[in-house]
């Protein structure tokens, strides 16, 4: 690469820099200057409103949870493959098919070991 190319990157450097220093100064300014006083109250879980009276008797399940989390990984799968094959034709006319074919090729098996690997651990059954 020349300079005028790694210039165009510059942009990017500087925004990344811009958003390293903005994350630092307002973690350091919280961390600072915030409140220090934890007490039981502070610690205690809050969520919805609710006060914890009681201990839950038992834990709560969260495969609804897991199948959810399943379903993001496999539609970003879906929505990562569209650009790819959108192009194939085109890169197929200038000789680059089989790269992206192959390319395509192995974000797939990829993605079929770890479905495979979830089916054999289990996570698609709703009750176990």
């Amino acid at each position: 690469m020349n300079g005028s190319e790694l210039l165009q990157y510059s942009h990017l450097l500087a925004m990344l820099l811009a958003a390293g220093t903005v994350a630092c100064v307002i973690t350091g300014i919280s961390y600072f200057f915030g409140p220090r006083a934890p007490n039981q109250r502070k610690l205690s879980p809050y969520e919805c409103g609710v006060e914890d009276i009681i201990p839950l008797p038992r834990r709560f399940p969260v495969k609804f949870l897991q199948v959810a989390m399943l379903f993001l990984i496999f539609d970003v799968e879906a929505i990562a493959l569209y650009p790819a094959v959108s192009v194939l034709k085109a890169a197929s006319a200038v000789g680059e098919g089989f790269y992206v074919l192959a390319t395509v090729g192995s974000f797939l098996a990829l993605i079929l070991l770890g479905f495979v690997y979830e089916w054999k651990k289990g996570a698609f059954e709703w009750i176990s």
